[in-house]
């Protein structure tokens, strides 16, 4: 009995240490119901190929953690008892895949295969969340605006969680305090659990899973959920995806207050195409890596440009103040008297050079007249600045019972703070099935984000496209995010592995 506490201890430790991969486990007895001790068990990948060897404990259990998603098929074998091949298990993130494996009398030269698919009851697990593979997430009815990003989906389905891709929260604990895996390693830097500056192509993923509860101890890092991303992995045979979308003004009909002022539609555009491609590594004539060797790499672009202007929003000078004619802006008394009990105007505009002080210590000064300030009055920068200004920012809206521009907001600035964005996103992983003891992989993403942060107050030069021209106030942005995974497994004996 104390062997069997010992690899049964092994195989929960195992366990624990698996995050972003799953685990096969199951009971091997006769047809009597009784254990069947020392069984041999071979898990096989039957898309790679792999091997991965156990042997049964004393009352005939078995666990094989730390396994890749995929399907697999289970052999067990023991002489004086018939070869048992069970198929039909398909394995996926974090998974606990319960096999339970009844042999029959016979010679080990006989064989019985099973092909059924294997239950998908959780009964090993206590484990809740929301799992996607990558056919779900791409039948699921997503809008590609401001691209695809698993995160944005998650919050819309799984339960007890809300937020976007910046803040979100899960089961109601505080902000950034999640934690996002990628290929089983976490991507937190500069704050927990952000994945937006190092995201990965939804092509690239092979299944996406959002860990709520229940999680075992090796999830200890993170309080408020865990976000889990499995890359795709090459297989034997060749495969690959692609994907596009397309959005732009011209399909669109154009806006009621557009078509009132004779506008046409604005600039609105968005592309989105994706591609991934896997399979062995072969070199002709010298390498077939069939079972051994494995690739896979997917690339992913959106583009998105938008000009939309909703309504007048920004306030700029109207052609008279650039002649010195501030005489609009003059209004009735505000009821406050100057140094010398004249009354104050509204709106009116003091000349700097009579600005005097009196005996009693106050300040007066007189108004400019007609509140009109002489153009030679103004500087040499001013006059610059103010042509620049003329050219390109001039008011667009006038008062309908004046018909003179308005005085306050007369202007037009972008509704969307960002009218251009670039994403670009590159994957690349690598497997290498050295031996039944050691297997290797290897993933790098980059991110190469691009934005263009318009409306960030100030004026804004409509025909200029979406820079507003020189007196706007744009910031170009440019973000790059990489993250590099690479694991090693040794299996050191049928009870005993290393991750």
């Amino acid at each position: 009995m104390k062997k069997a506490a010992v690899a049964a201890l092994m195989s929960v430790a195992a366990a624990w240490g698996q995050l972003d991969r799953g685990q096969i486990v199951g009971n091997v007895a006769d047809i009597t119901g009784a254990a069947i001790p020392a069984a041999r068990i071979t898990i096989r990948n039957i898309a790679t190929g792999a091997a991965y060897n156990t042997e049964t404990n004393d009352t005939g259990q078995y666990a094989v953690p730390n396994l890749p998603l995929g399907p697999y098929s289970v052999i067990v074998e023991k002489e004086g008892l018939k070869r048992l091949e069970r198929s039909g298990a398909t394995l996926k993130a974090t998974e606990v895949l319960r096999v339970d494996l009844t042999l029959e009398v016979g010679s080990t030269s006989e064989s019985v295969v099973v092909s059924a698919a294997v239950p998908r009851i959780q009964s090993d697990n206590p484990e809740t969340g929301t799992a996607l593979d990558n056919k779900q997430m791409i039948d699921l009815p997503f809008s590609f605006s401001g691209g695809r990003l698993m995160e944005n989906l998650a919050h819309k389905i799984a339960a007890g969680v809300n937020g976007n891709r910046w803040q979100n929260t899960s089961n109601g604990l505080p902000y950034f305090s999640k934690d996002v895996l990628l290929d089983g390693a976490s991507v937190s830097s500069w704050a927990p659990g952000v994945f937006v500056l190092t995201a990965v192509s939804m092509e690239a993923v092979g299944e996406f899973k959002m860990q709520t509860s229940g999680m075992s101890a090796e999830y200890g890092r993170s309080a408020g959920g865990i976000y889990n991303y499995v890359m795709k992995s090459g297989t034997n045979e060749i495969h690959g995806t692609a994907y596009g979308s397309i959005r732009n003004e011209a399909l669109n009909a154009n806006s009621f207050p557009n078509n009132a002022r004779g506008v046409k539609r604005p600039l609105d555009r968005k592309q989105n195409y994706a591609f991934s491609f896997g399979g062995p590594v072969v070199i002709p004539r010298l390498y077939n890596g069939r079972n051994r060797t494995f690739f896979y790499a997917a690339y992913e672009n959106y583009r998105d440009r938008n000009l939309i202007f909703s309504t007048p929003n920004r306030t700029v000078p109207v052609p008279e103040f650039y002649d010195g004619d501030f005489s609009r802006l003059l209004g009735a008394a505000t009821g406050q008297l100057d140094a010398l009990g004249r009354s104050v105007a509204r709106g009116a505009v003091y000349d700097p050079a009579t600005f005097r002080q009196l005996e009693n210590g106050r300040w007066i000064g007189e108004m400019f007249p007609g509140n009109r300030i002489p153009v030679a009055r103004f500087s040499p920068v001013s006059r610059r600045l103010s042509d620049i200004a003329r050219s390109g920012y001039l008011p667009t809206v006038r008062d309908p019972n004046t018909g003179l521009f308005a005085l306050q907001n007369n202007s037009l600035a972008p509704s969307n703070v960002i009218p251009i964005t670039d994403d670009r996103f590159v994957s690349v992983k690598a497997d290498q099935i050295v031996s039944n003891s050691h297997k290797l992989s290897a993933t790098w993403t980059i991110d190469d984000q691009g934005r263009t942060l318009a409306n960030q107050g100030g004026i804004f030069d409509s025909s200029a496209g979406v820079l507003g021209g020189p007196l706007a106030s744009v910031t170009l942005e440019r973000v790059r995010g990489q993250n590099v995974r690479v694991s090693h497994d040794w299996t050191l004996s049928p009870r005993m592995l290393n991750h």
